[in-house]
């Protein structure tokens, strides 16, 4: 990052005043949402139901990660100032670390997603799926860097050491993090949305009573069962309400989908808050974060489902209305063909008329002259039209050579200037003329051009047409940069398609080089007589 540039980065992070209210609102809710996640603390972790989690990540995904920095210096100061941890003392060091990591792995996972997930072009790009991939990243990074980050610590700083096992303790720290982005952030999203006015054109879904008597049941068993395998003493097993969660969520979306899974956690936290020993309630909430992340990715894929049929069926709308505008345009062709003939004709005839009433009366020279200037004003109007319409591709026409060049040169022109070099063209007669398809042919040409122009940069090309025998000859020339016997000139796909227009049109491609010199030179048939 050079001088230049820090200005720009770190206006980037500036602080609205918007935003600054914001942030002390959010204060106010984190402390609240810290103190809440207390009761399913355990020795080994801090809560396996962090909420707070969730509203750090709806502020971010909805406002942007610009705020990550200052998100992190409201957190410390939020836990300073209600007494979780001394700003100063022997373990500040450590504490501060450890609250302002989860606001940057929050904000980090977001903006590499978004990132990632724009270079795709399939299901996991549309924004559902980049929102659930997001809230599963988020809680991961947040527990995969503790480590990292405390390896920048001083020796004396303290470790993460709560508990026995530092994995219990991170996997509590995801788990945690995981619940609580994925029951809370849904729902601020949504207010949020509604807040900002991107419901208002949206018309509600009409409710089924069937499906949902149906999803109901299906949810209320699963539940039962789940309960019933626990109080078995077989543990916390997630598949009853995994697979519920999952028919929900893929038959319906993500608004079902989430609330499946608050169901799900209304029944679990306030049991899993009780008197329950810590490698119980850390199984129980294992088992409920693998349930609300199958819920919520399957209600994100049927979503993600959902929008691309819908890209998909504007795409085929605008598929029909261009193959309606181009089966109008040949249609507009046609008529335009059909009629200049006869125009043509009558232009002729008018302008003859006009030369051979010249000496009547001024009544009919008048008339006369009124007809000659309509006829005239018809035949440019179906010139124009033909000129906007444009010709067939497979209908060739006479095509001066002088303007073959210079449209070429034209289009190479800025690129040889870009590499240092230039373009020299002689003086092409206006006569030289060949029956041609007029935008295959100069794409030929600017093919050969580009060659050149690649094969020898900051060097002069030299573009010549002449006539030999019956054909015109239009010849391209580079200086020889590389070793003898170096390919030069080009050989690739842009050859390969000048030869094959060229040939198409009855012509040849031949490489005759001289000393010191590439030459690729056309010959196509000279059209004769083509302004007689």
């Amino acid at each position: 990052m050079t001088a230049a540039t820090l200005p720009r980065f770190f206006s980037a992070f500036r602080l609205h005043l918007v935003d600054a209210a914001l942030l002390a609102i959010y204060a106010l809710a984190f402390a609240l949402l810290h103190w809440a996640a207390s009761p399913w603390g355990g020795a080994g972790f801090f809560s396996l139901w962090y909420p707070a989690a969730g509203l750090r990540f709806a502020v971010l995904w909805s406002r942007g990660t610009r705020l990550t920095p200052w998100l992190m210096l409201t957190e410390v100061l939020t836990d300073g100032a209600v007494g979780v941890f001394a700003l100063v003392g022997p373990a500040a060091l450590q504490a501060i670390t450890g609250a302002a990591r989860p606001g940057f792995t929050c904000g980090l996972a977001i903006f590499a997603v978004r990132r990632l997930m724009t270079k795709r072009d399939d299901t996991l790009a549309l924004p559902p799926m980049m929102l659930g991939l997001a809230a599963v990243a988020a809680p991961a990074l947040n527990a995969l860097m503790v480590v990292p980050f405390e390896a920048w610590l001083p020796a004396d700083a303290g470790r993460y050491r709560i508990g026995t096992d530092i994995v219990i303790s991170l996997t509590g720290l995801a788990v945690g993090d995981l619940l609580g982005i994925l029951v809370l952030a849904p729902l601020l999203l949504w207010v949020a949305a509604l807040h900002d006015g991107s419901f208002r054109r949206r018309r509600l879904p009409r409710v089924a009573v069937r499906p949902l008597l149906e999803d109901v049941l299906v949810m209320a068993l699963c539940l039962l069962l789940t309960a019933a395998l626990w109080r078995a003493g077989l543990g916390a097993q997630p598949i009853p309400s995994l697979l519920a969660g999952a028919w929900i969520g893929l038959r319906h979306g993500r608004t079902p989908a989430w609330f499946a899974i608050l169901a799900q956690v209304a029944v679990f936290l306030p049991y899993s808050a009780g008197s329950l020993d810590d490698s119980r309630r850390l199984e129980l909430h294992l088992g409920l974060a693998a349930v609300v992340l199958v819920t919520w990715l399957a209600g994100s894929f049927a979503d993600a489902q959902k929008t691309s049929r819908a890209l998909l069926d504007k795409r085929n709308r605008l598929l029909f209305q261009a193959e309606r505008l181009k089966t109008l345009r040949a249609m507009s062709v046609a008529v335009i063909h059909e009629i200049s003939q006869p125009l043509s004709t009558l232009a002729i005839e008018a302008a003859h008329l006009k030369s051979v009433t010249a000496h009547l009366d001024a009544d009919t020279v008048a008339s006369a002259d009124l007809v000659d200037r309509k006829a005239r004003a018809l035949a440019n109007l179906v010139r124009r039209l033909r000129r906007f319409g444009g010709r067939d591709v497979d209908e060739p026409s006479p095509v001066p050579v002088a303007m073959l060049v210079q449209t070429a040169c034209q289009i190479v022109a800025s690129e040889a200037r870009a590499a240092g070099g230039r373009l020299e063209s002689a003086a092409v007669p206006v006569d030289l003329v060949v029956q041609a398809q007029e935008i295959e042919l100069t794409q030929a040409l600017v093919n050969l051009l580009r060659n050149a122009l690649a094969a020898s940069p900051g060097e002069a090309l030299n573009l010549t047409a002449r006539v030999h025998a019956e054909e015109v000859l239009i010849t391209v020339s580079n200086p020889v940069l590389e070793m003898p016997g170096a390919q030069t000139g080009g050989m690739g796909i842009g050859l390969a398609i000048a030869r094959t227009i060229i040939e198409a049109h009855g012509g040849t491609l031949y490489r005759r080089d001289e000393p010191g010199f590439v030459r690729f030179t056309i010959s196509l048939p000279l059209l004769t007589g083509a302004f007689a």
